[in-house]
């Protein structure tokens, strides 16, 4: 991987953690203490934010450091709307039971990977 190609994973996570925070450039910058361009160039990829800078990031998007440097699911998006249009066909005591069933199913996987 290209330091390129990392800029724009980590500016496209920083731009996605925003978005689902309700966060505008002008806002995230200011809890930065930065620039909106210089973010607007991290999102897009142009510059790569200092390590220093990461904890400060991750801290206001409340994520992981880590989460910062993921490559994204491409297909996860849909994945989750199609479980949501599963979901809506079931009355809510229904959709209750399922994500019960459905949480406790990730814990398994999550503890037991191989399983």
């Amino acid at each position: 991987m290209t330091e390129k190609e990392l800029a724009e994973i980590i500016g496209e996570n920083i731009s996605g953690r925003r978005r689902k925070l309700g966060l505008t450039q002008a806002q995230l910058a200011e809890k930065l203490d930065i620039g909106q361009d210089a973010l607007s160039r991290m999102e897009n990829g142009a510059i790569s934010p200092k390590i220093a800078r990461l904890r400060d990031i991750a801290s206001a998007l409340q994520c992981s450091v880590a989460d910062l440097f993921r490559e994204p699911d491409e297909g996860a998006d849909e994945r989750a709307a199609a479980i949501a249009e599963l979901l809506r066909q079931l009355p809510p005591e229904s959709q209750e039971s399922v994500l019960r069933i459905v949480s406790e199913m990730v814990s398994q996987m999550t503890r037991n990977p191989d399983k």
